[in-house]
């Protein structure tokens, strides 16, 4: 009896002892792999300078030049200027209604007047990924009412397809109170354009009736109005909060008016009569959702590769350099601009891409002022001087701080 007891005791020793050593190797095994895991994270978080912050001494100056430029120009708008996708600088300057002074505030949103055609364009190459669409294929594939049958969707995509200004047309035929929509647009056409300007994919024509003609497409394709199209592939899930198409009762305290100088004051403009079409134009954003949305499709988020290098214009068979799709293109020297500016009632807005620096300057103004082109091309060159100064500053402060070590 005694033995057992002595021989349980052991047992129960050996098993105590067995268990302390299995949890102290657990515990460090535990402690070892924690640390790594916050070295791994703490490198990652390191990897990313705060630019705003390192270059803090050069953005003094950016802002002192930009409010000094803003109010020689006489500048009603908002302003934003990011570099490697940190936004470096944005400021609002001027009055929300210039007539009883009432000063901007952010979280308004803009009418992007020809900046939407991104929009209409990235919708388009949307379906066309899909495989809903065939961009190479002719619009009266998928809008079977359209007469001209040898149009592409790639020829309106690229302004390449030679169809008459709906404008016009709506002006000289539509006999309703209401603006013809997207659709009845291409029935004015179908109606009212006899013939094409000239064969299309022949010649570049900067065209408004292309990107509406694109608007109807998405409309029969997805069985969904423009707008909602949107708002649910893009908008919604990229939490474009304050992005709209079309301004309505719902939305209009959000959306800036359009003003026009009048003689020492100003006038409030009334919504232009087309403004029933949209894909040309019809989407409002703040600065903040224009820039959202165009990073993630830099990025490769909305769109595959394939795509994105065709809005850019650096497809196969892009036919022109000066337009890619949704986006114009340009070149200062060997590097390459994209961009895109719009002008629509009262509204005069501008998106440049400069993917070598990778720099992005958003201007949105909204008192039908001409010189926000001096004061977009000022600023752009202010902050491509600032990147330049700053990185030689940082490059320089390191190989001192190497040489003092």
């Amino acid at each position: 009896m005694k033995m057992s007891n002595v021989f349980l005791g052991i047992i129960a020793f050996l098993g105590a002892g067995l268990f302390l050593t299995y949890a102290m190797i657990s515990d460090f095994k535990f402690e070892v792999d924690t640390s790594e895991e916050n070295e791994e994270e703490t490198v990652e978080e390191e990897s990313t300078p705060n630019y705003k912050h390192l270059y803090a001494k050069e953005l003094d100056v950016l802002e002192s030049t930009i409010l000094s430029k803003a109010k020689q120009h006489k500048i009603n708008g908002s302003v934003l200027v990011a570099y490697k996708d940190q936004v470096l600088y944005r400021q609002d300057f001027g009055y929300k209604d210039p007539i009883k002074k009432v000063p901007l505030t952010p979280g308004l949103s803009y009418q992007l007047a020809s900046v939407s055609k991104q929009y209409t364009a990235a919708a388009i190459l949307k379906l066309h990924e899909d495989g809903l669409i065939d961009i190479n294929e002719s619009v009266a594939s998928y809008l079977p009412s359209f007469k001209f049958e040898n149009v592409s969707i790639k020829d309106l995509l690229k302004h390449r397809s030679g169809l008459w200004n709906y404008m016009y047309l709506t002006e000289q035929y539509w006999k309703d109170d209401i603006a013809p929509n997207n659709i009845e647009v291409v029935n004015l056409l179908n109606l009212h354009a006899p013939r094409l300007n000239f064969q299309p994919g022949k010649h570049f024509s900067y065209s408004n009736t292309g990107y509406v003609v694109l608007g109807a497409i998405v409309e029969h394709v997805s069985q969904q109005p423009f707008g909602e199209f949107l708002k649910k592939e893009f908008f919604l899930p990229l939490c474009l909060d304050e992005t709209y198409v079309e301004k309505t009762p719902k939305n209009a305290s959000n959306i800036l008016n359009g003003y026009q100088a009048y003689k020492r004051s100003f006038i409030q403009l009334p919504a232009g009569f087309h403004n029933n079409a949209l894909g040309d134009k019809g989407i409002y954003a703040t600065p903040e959702d224009l820039f959202a949305w165009f990073t993630h499709l830099k990025n490769g988020e909305i769109l595959g590769s394939e795509s994105l290098d065709l809005m850019f214009g650096k497809g196969a068979n892009g036919h022109n350099e000066r337009y890619g799709m949704g986006f114009r293109l340009d070149k200062k020297g060997t590097h390459p601009v994209i961009y895109h500016n719009g002008l629509w009632d009262g509204f005069r807005n501008g998106l440049e891409f400069h993917p070598d620096q990778d720099l992005v300057v958003i201007v949105m103004t909204h008192t039908q002022n001409k010189q926000k082109q001096y004061f977009q091309k000022h600023l752009v060159k202010t902050a491509k001087d600032l990147i330049q100064s700053a990185e030689s500053r940082v490059q320089r402060e390191a190989n001192d701080s190497e040489l003092v070590l």
